[in-house]
């Protein structure tokens, strides 16, 4: 059985947000459910923890002190790291001068498109020269190979499910609260091509659609989810609205997008982003110009029955093909095996 140490943001302590459903717990999980003896590592939770409450200089270094001794104590046969800006490079070297046969695989659940998000490419490049495979929630190829050295393996995760942690059934019900849901931090999206203020395209829907009834969080005033609420909330909402901040990038989407699937809603998605390469029309309703979106939302506000058949198999479609025991299967055979060949279509790898 091989040890995997995964380095990450479990956000133990700031408790914000949905931090449960997020990438960390789920790749713990589905590493765990493949056979794989994991360990958490919260760079985060521990720097703040060495640090007396801050995450300074004299807590940083403690903290990759404490890693290269968690490691000679665990001897691990990989380490996962995401997002974990905190380690650096010359304390993962020190780990692989120790255990020679290490594997390092990096991972990112961000955006990474030049000139727009360039704090996220940046934190991905810092780790370029110990990571062996790098793999990142953005499938367009142009934008990953960036990211390639020549001895390295780059390629497309994409946002996974957990049937442990998102037990939403929205397709169950017929007549829920809630018509639609979207949570965000307010400012611009990307909605059909052009860039707008969340709360404007909000108000324009509910203009536009008789008696729709929005679950709104962190916006219009709302205040955001935390931990369950935030599933309970996707439970009780019949649709979800997908909108990231870009919605042109290729097989790009904010974790939303697994989120409301994985808990039965009914997902509208914006066809530029080329998710119809993977879900079919049965399984998620596609849209191109507003007058689209809102005639397909209003459609589906009234035709209940309707609604729960596509949102049933699109949960399914979550829960399977794309359930955090399947993305990580392919994670790790990726890392481990050398001459993986990918074996479906979002199995990206340059």
């Amino acid at each position: 059985m091989k040890k995997i140490i995964h380095i990450s943001n479990f956000n133990l302590i700031r408790l914000k947000g949905c931090f449960q459903v997020g990438f960390p717990f789920k790749i713990s999980n589905g590493l765990i459910r493949n056979g794989y003896a994991v360990f958490n590592y919260p760079d985060r939770d521990l720097c703040r923890m060495f640090g007396f409450g801050h995450q300074n200089w004299f807590a940083k270094r403690k903290l990759n002190q404490h890693l290269v001794d968690y490691c000679k104590v665990m001897e691990p046969d990989a380490l996962f790291i995401g997002h974990a800006d905190l380690i650096e490079n010359e304390t993962i070297l020190k780990i692989k001068e120790m255990f020679p046969q290490l594997k390092v695989l990096q991972w990112s659940c961000d955006w990474i498109v030049p000139q727009m998000a360039e704090r996220n490419i940046k934190a991905i490049q810092s780790k370029l020269d110990v990571a062996d495979v790098n793999l990142i929630s953005t499938g367009d190829k142009n934008l990953l190979k960036q990211f390639k050295t020549g001895k390295n393996r780059v390629g497309y995760v994409p946002n996974m499910a957990d049937d442990a942690l998102e037990t939403g059934r929205a397709f169950e019900t017929e007549n829920l609260p809630y018509d639609i849901m979207l949570c965000a931090n307010t400012g611009r999206r990307q909605f059909c091509g052009k860039d707008e203020e969340l709360e404007d395209i909000i108000t324009e829907s509910t203009n536009k659609i008789e008696n729709l009834r929005w679950k709104l969080a962190g916006l219009n005033g709302q205040p955001p989810l935390n931990g369950f609420e935030y599933i309970r909330a996707l439970g009780q909402s019949a649709m979800g609205l997908n909108l990231s901040r870009v919605n042109d990038v290729y097989l790009y989407s904010s974790d939303r997008l697994i989120h409301s699937l994985a808990n039965g809603q009914l997902v509208f998605l914006d066809k530029r982003n080329g998710f119809q390469d993977i879900f079919r029309d049965d399984e998620v309703v596609f849209y191109e110009t507003k007058e689209e979106f809102y005639e397909k939302v209003a459609y589906f506000k009234n035709n209940s029955r309707a609604r729960m058949k596509i949102a049933s198999k699109g949960h399914q479609k979550a829960h399977t093909e794309f359930s955090n025991v399947a993305i990580t299967k392919y994670m790790a055979d990726v890392l481990f095996d050398e001459d993986y060949k990918p074996q479906k279509i979002w199995q990206i790898i340059i």
